[in-house]
C-alpha cells in the first residue's frame, strides 16, 4: 500500500470516526432536550419547589461561582435560568394557556426588542429576570390552581420565610452582622435588618406576599393547631422584623395590606383598632420618627434643597436623572427605551456619572423599554386587578382568598414602585405572576359543587 492509499485510508477512518461522534453529540443532546421537556411537562415538583425554596436560594447572595459578561454568576441565577427554562417549554408545548397570556408575550418581545437594539451586561441581566419570574405566568396556575396544593405551598413558603425572619433578630440580637447601613440625619450610622440578605428590601418583596397569604390560611376555620401555631409564630418574626428593617415604605405597604385585607371582609373595627394602635405608637415614638421620615416631611415643610440632589434621600434626583437620559433618547427610544436601567446624564450639581438605580420602577420601565413597555406592564396589572376583583365577589371561598390575596400584593406593588424597583428582583416578579397566574388559570364560573346546597336557587336544587 502506498502513501496515497495509507492516506486515504486514514482520512477515511477519521471521517467515520467524527461522524460516529457527531452522531453521539446529536443523540445526547435530543436525549437531553428531552428529558428537560418531559420534566418541564410534569409540573408537578419543580413549579412548587423552586417558589417555595427562593426564600433559602437567596440567602447564598454571596456564592459566586463565576462571572459572564461582567456579571456574577451564583445559585439565585442558576435557577432564575433553569425555571425560565423549564417555564419556556411549557409555553411552547404546552397546551392550556392563561387568560392575557399574548399580553404577557408582547411585554416580553417589547422589552427582548428594547435590549437587541441596545445590548448591554446589565440589559441581558435585567432581561433574563424578567423572564425567570414572568414565565411562572404560564405554569403556576397549572400547578397550584386547586385549593388543596395551593394551601400546602402556602403554608410551606411561610415555614421556609421564618428561616430569614430569625436571621433578623439575630442580626437586632448582635449575633449576626448587619448588611445593611443607613445614614441618619445627625450623621449617625443605624444597622438595618435584612434577613441577612444584601438589602432589607428583600426581605419586604417576600413579606408583601406572604402577609396576605397568612391572613388567608388564619381565616381558614379547618385549620389544626400546629398550623396556628406556624401563623403565630410567623406573625410576631415578620413584625418584629418588619420593625427593625428600618423600611419605611414597607411600613407603610403592611400596614396598607392588612387594612385592606380587613375593609375587604367588612371588618372595619379592626381597622380601627389598628390605626388607633399604630396612631398611639407614632405619638409615643414620634422623635425617632420624624427622625427617619425627615427627608419627606422637608417636602412639605419647604426645606427640600432640590439643587443639591439629596431630596427624598436621593431619590428625587435619580428619578430627573433617568427622565433626563429617557428624554435625550428621542422619538425612537421613547417607544422602545433603551435596554436597561443605566442612565449616563451630566447635571450640575445633581450627576455627573452612570447611575443604574432610579428607585422608581414606572421610572426605570419607561427607561429601559420606553412607552411600549410601561404601557403594556400597567395594562396587565390593570387585567390582574380585574381578576382579583371578579374573584373576591365569588361565592366560592378559595376563589375569593385568591381574589384578595392577589389584590392586596397587588396594591403593594403598586406602592413600593414608587420608591423601588420591584420588577426588577425576581423575588418580587416571581411571586406575583404567580397569583396572577392562579387567578387567571380559574375558570370565570363557579363549579355548581362549590356552591353549598342550600344557597343554590331552587331550580338548580338535585331532583
Amino acid at each position: 500500500m502506498n502513501e496515497k492509499q495509507k492516506s486515504v485510508r486514514i482520512l477515511t477512518e477519521g471521517l467515520g470516526i467524527a461522524e460516529n461522534s457527531m452522531g453521539l453529540l446529536a443523540l445526547g443532546i435530543a436525549g437531553s432536550a428531552a428529558v428537560v421537556c418531559e420534566i418541564a411537562l410534569s409540573l408537578k415538583v419543580w413549579v412548587a419547589l423552586s417558589l417555595v425554596i427562593k426564600p433559602l436560594v437567596d440567602l447564598t447572595w454571596r456564592w459566586e461561582f463565576f462571572n459572564v459578561f461582567n456579571q456574577s454568576v451564583n445559585l439565585q441565577a442558576i435557577l432564575g435560568v433553569l425555571v425560565a427554562l423549564l417555564n419556556g417549554v411549557v409555553v411552547v408545548y404546552g397546551r392550556r394557556k392563561p387568560r392575557y397570556s399574548r399580553r404577557v408575550l408582547l411585554l416580553l418581545a417589547a422589552a427582548t426588542l428594547s435590549v437587541i437594539i441596545t445590548p448591554s451586561s446589565w440589559g441581558v441581566n435585567e432581561l433574563v429576570r424578567l423572564f425567570s419570574g414572568v414565565s411562572f405566568f404560564f405554569t403556576a396556575g397549572l400547578v397550584l390552581g386547586e385549593k388543596r396544593k395551593f394551601d400546602r405551598f402556602a403554608m410551606m413558603f411561610l415555614a421556609i420565610l421564618c428561616v430569614p425572619l430569625v436571621l433578623s433578630l439575630f442580626q437586632v440580637a448582635g449575633f449576626l452582622p448587619f448588611e445593611y447601613w443607613d445614614d441618619l440625619p445627625d450623621g449617625q450610622q443605624i444597622g438595618r435588618a435584612s434577613g441577612t440578605y444584601q438589602h432589607p428590601g428583600e426581605l419586604i418583596f417576600f413579606l408583601i406576599y406572604a402577609v396576605p397569604l397568612a391572613l388567608y390560611r388564619w381565616d381558614e376555620t379547618e385549620k389544626g393547631q400546629r398550623e396556628r401555631a406556624l401563623l403565630i409564630v410567623f406573625s410576631v418574626l415578620a413584625a418584629l422584623a418588619l420593625v427593625f428593617t428600618f423600611h419605611r415604605m414597607g411600613w407603610i405597604v403592611i400596614a396598607v395590606e392588612l387594612a385592606l385585607w380587613h375593609a375587604s371582609k367588612r371588618q372595619f373595627k379592626k381597622i380601627i383598632f389598628g390605626g388607633a394602635a399604630v396612631l398611639v405608637l407614632a405619638v409615643v415614638f414620634s422623635g425617632w420618627i420624624s427622625m427617619l421620615f425627615g427627608n419627606v416631611t422637608e417636602l412639605f415643610s419647604g426645606e427640600a434643597d432640590f439643587a443639591s440632589g439629596n431630596f427624598i434621600r436621593g431619590r428625587g434626583a435619580h428619578w430627573i436623572a433617568f427622565l433626563t437620559s429617557y428624554a435625550q433618547g428621542g422619538p425612537v427610544r421613547w417607544i422602545i427605551g433603551k435596554g436597561g436601567s443605566v442612565a449616563q446624564v451630566s447635571l450640575a450639581s445633581i450627576f455627573e456619572y452612570a447611575e443604574n438605580e432610579p428607585h422608581n420602577d414606572y421610572i426605570r420601565i419607561l427607561h429601559a423599554y420606553g412607552l411600549a413597555g410601561v404601557c403594556l406592564y400597567v395594562s396587565l396589572l390593570t387585567a390582574f386587578f380585574r381578576e382579583s376583583v371578579l374573584h373576591r365577589r365569588s361565592s366560592d371561598p378559595f376563589r375569593r382568598g385568591i381574589g384578595r390575596i392577589l389584590l392586596c400584593s397587588l396594591v403593594g406593588v403598586l406602592l413600593l414602585s414608587i420608591t423601588m424597583e420591584p420588577m426588577r428582583y425576581p423575588t418580587a416578579v416571581w411571586y406575583l405572576f404567580v397569583l396572577s397566574s392562579i387567578a387567571c388559570f380559574l375558570p370565570k364560573s363557579v363549579p355548581l359543587t362549590a356552591v353549598p346546597a342550600a344557597a343554590r336557587p331552587k331550580s338548580l336544587q338535585p331532583g
